[in-house]
């Protein structure tokens, strides 16, 4: 069967983690206009024939419980590399996954140039309505910014730019270029948004955290390499926001449309 580009990928374990994964991705995949594709990785070919029926009928399942539709793969691999094997083998657009270890995650997460959508519980509305989006003064993370348009664009969504406090004079001049760019990129798209400065002496994962929890965020985008720190912090606390956790090296060519 042919894969249509710029799919969901949803990596199935087939818990219910994975089942969390699969209704973010229908909101996704609903807005985005893009197809669900279930991935289940294998260790063996001998285990391939059952491998496929199981994947089989838990889509089925999904379809049955949610009305939406799925195409399912098997792969043979080492869990961690299969995934990122997968989706750049089918052009993914981003895969939605259900987050169980964060340590693990890091595995499979990092050097991976399409985004991973990492999600603990079900989804608590029907659309996303509001981004915290954390900027610093590293230009590695400008891009997050071809997401932001994406998400603003296919949701309406509120984008809420959270950037630290910066007492050093040097950092502050990085700072404000990098804002100037940012925010040059986002009004030529017309992008709605705003921008949130941290509080004096506040670690600035631990402002994200308190800024998430404060709007209620559907999502948080965080940089690959910020993404232990961060997640950590947040599981001590019990929050458990979708996170959508960026590569600095991400292929934007896979996003749908010209932004």
């Amino acid at each position: 069967m042919e894969i249509p580009s710029k799919s969901i990928l949803v990596p199935v374990d087939f818990t219910e983690k994975a089942e969390f994964a699969f209704q973010h991705a229908i909101i996704m995949a609903k807005y985005v206009n893009r197809e669900i594709v279930i991935l289940h990785i294998i260790k063996k070919d001998a285990e391939r024939p059952q491998a496929i029926v199981r994947l089989e009928d838990w889509g089925k399942q999904m379809e049955e419980k949610y009305k939406h539709k799925s195409i399912p793969i098997i792969r043979k691999g080492d869990i961690f590399k299969g995934i990122k094997t997968a989706a750049i083998e089918i052009n993914a657009l981003m895969i939605i996954m259900g987050l169980h270890n964060p340590k693990r995650a890091m595995k499979t997460i990092i050097g991976s140039n399409i985004p991973f959508y990492l999600v603990q519980e079900q989804p608590y509305r029907e659309k996303i309505t509001d981004v915290v989006v954390p900027f610093d003064y590293n230009e590695k993370a400008r891009v997050q910014i071809n997401w932001v348009i994406l998400l603003s664009k296919y949701f309406q969504c509120n984008i809420n730019i959270l950037k630290p406090f910066i007492e050093s004079n040097y950092k502050n001049e990085k700072m404000k270029k990098n804002m100037y760019f940012i925010k040059k990129m986002l009004d030529d798209k017309e992008v709605i948004y705003g921008v949130r400065t941290a509080k004096r002496g506040a670690k600035f994962n631990e402002a994200i955290y308190d800024f998430a929890k404060e709007i209620n965020a559907d999502l948080i985008f965080i940089m690959s390499y910020d993404f232990k720190k961060f997640i950590l912090k947040a599981a001590k606390f019990g929050m458990k926001v979708p996170v959508l956790c960026i590569n600095p090296a991400t292929n934007t060519t896979i996003l749908p449309g010209k932004y």
